[in-house]
């Protein structure tokens, strides 16, 4: 795009100037200022580049903070329940996955029913 333009300008010139030497001044003028356009946008696109990279680097170790901090704060809650069968009272991990355990004194099946348990802390 900026080529075709570029070429497109040189060409009306070229047209327009009588002067060969006031042609290759403007040619010259407008080739220095076509270049220091280009550099300009490299300089602006490596500073967004290093920006954009720092960036990253920043998110990934605030994401791996954030999950050990998670790691070390996980909260584990237990439910004290009995035992319907022999009423060993004993500590069951809240799952909500999990619907049934084993009475560690009995060893009979209990069926869990979590009910509102979150809201009960």
């Amino acid at each position: 795009m900026i080529s075709k333009k570029y070429n497109e300008i040189l060409t009306k010139l070229e047209k327009n100037i009588e002067d060969k030497r006031d042609f290759h001044l403007a040619k010259s003028a407008l080739s220095d200022l076509a270049i220091c356009y280009m550099d300009e946008l490299t300089r602006l696109n490596d500073n967004y580049q290093d920006k954009l990279s720092q960036f990253e680097t920043r998110l990934s170790t605030l994401e791996k903070k954030l999950l050990e901090e998670e790691s070390a704060n996980k909260v584990t809650l237990v439910e004290e329940i009995a035992c319907p069968y022999c009423g060993f009272v004993f500590n069951v991990e809240y799952d909500d996955m999990k619907a049934e355990t084993t009475c560690p004194h009995c060893n009979n099946l209990i069926e869990l029913d979590w009910g509102e348990f979150e809201d009960d802390m």
